[in-house]
């Protein structure tokens, strides 16, 4: 005698998954995230597979996923992507301070690298796009971007690596990143930030990494774009009357940084803050500051709380 296969309710499914029936419907029909079972009465039957998705779906959403997003994962990632999201809280509640728990497996970076070595853009896409929704928007730009370029500047360096496969990441990276900032979100208050590079900084990934994490921290951004000239970009700040202007220094020789900065001090009044970010920015300029991502929205989400409490 074949075992007849247990199934649930939409009830007992809500129950459960910790999810609401109304959740449970719209997720079907919005997005087909599961095909229930009928009954002979016609009414919704689920599976423990079922249940299982409409778990993870949940945990990862709780944890700040947009359900568009996590739709199409197969059930074997949803779970890598709850088990990341049980480790941060756990080393969450560890460490008692914010930011300091990162689950990022290297193995990722070098599948990466290794799927663009082989000129496969399909599949660094995939894998990009993995990571970021396993790690979420945050953790995806600040460490996994940083680990991933450095590890490629290093094979660079060394010879590992052509042109063609360094050209590859970046395209797909920056094709993810510019996919996936969202500036829509932001308060009618928000202090807004300038980003661009000057004239002869070539390297674009650091100035959008900075600008999504901005943007995540409560900032207006106003992306201008690598490669600008300091009369240019002054004129340009002007109009905006932002809070700050960040500048990404990747690959800018000091001479060159001070001549900038000072161009542009000269332009704009002292109440626009001048940010320096990237593996070249020097802290010794007049005129400016270097900060690094998290202090950039550290200082970020300061002004947005005091301008909020100002209005409430």
């Amino acid at each position: 005698m074949v075992e007849q296969q247990k199934t649930y309710s939409i009830g007992k499914i809500a129950q459960l998954s910790n999810l609401s029936a109304h959740t449970i419907r719209a997720w079907e029909r919005r997005y087909n995230v599961v095909t229930p079972l009928r009954s002979d009465g016609g009414t919704r039957r689920y599976t423990e597979s079922h249940l299982k998705r409409f778990q993870l779906l949940g945990a990862a959403v709780d944890a700040g996923h947009r359900i568009s997003d996590l739709v199409e994962l197969d059930q074997a990632i949803l779970a890598q992507l709850a088990g990341t999201v049980r480790t941060r809280a756990v080393d969450r509640q560890a460490s008692n301070r914010k930011g300091e728990y990162v689950t990022l497996d290297p193995r990722s970076v070098t599948e990466a690298i290794g799927y663009a070595k082989e000129l496969d853009a399909t599949n660094v896409e995939r894998c990009l796009g993995i990571q970021y929704r396993l790690l979420g928007a945050s953790t995806f730009r600040t460490h996994f971007c940083r680990v991933l370029l450095t590890r490629v500047g290093t094979l660079w360096e060394q010879g590992e690596i052509s042109m063609a496969t360094e050209h590859l990441l970046s395209a797909a990276l920056k094709s993810l990143l510019l996919r996936t900032f969202d500036a829509s979100s932001t308060a009618a208050n928000a202090p807004k930030v300038v980003f661009t590079t000057p004239d002869d900084e070539q390297h674009e990934l650091g100035l959008l990494i900075a600008a999504g994490v901005a943007a995540d921290a409560g900032a207006e951004v106003i992306n201008l774009g690598p490669q600008l000239p300091a009369d240019v970009v002054g004129r340009a700040v002007l109009k905006q009357h932002p809070f700050a202007l960040a500048l990404s220094m990747v690959n800018v020789p000091l001479g060159t940084q001070r001549a900038y900065v000072r161009r542009l001090r000269n332009i704009l009044p002292d109440p626009i803050q001048i940010w320096l970010g990237g593996a070249d920015a020097r802290n010794d300029i007049a005129g400016c500051e270097v900060l690094g991502l998290e202090e950039m929205a550290a200082r970020i989400r300061e002004v947005v709380a005091v301008r909020a409490s100002a209005t409430s």
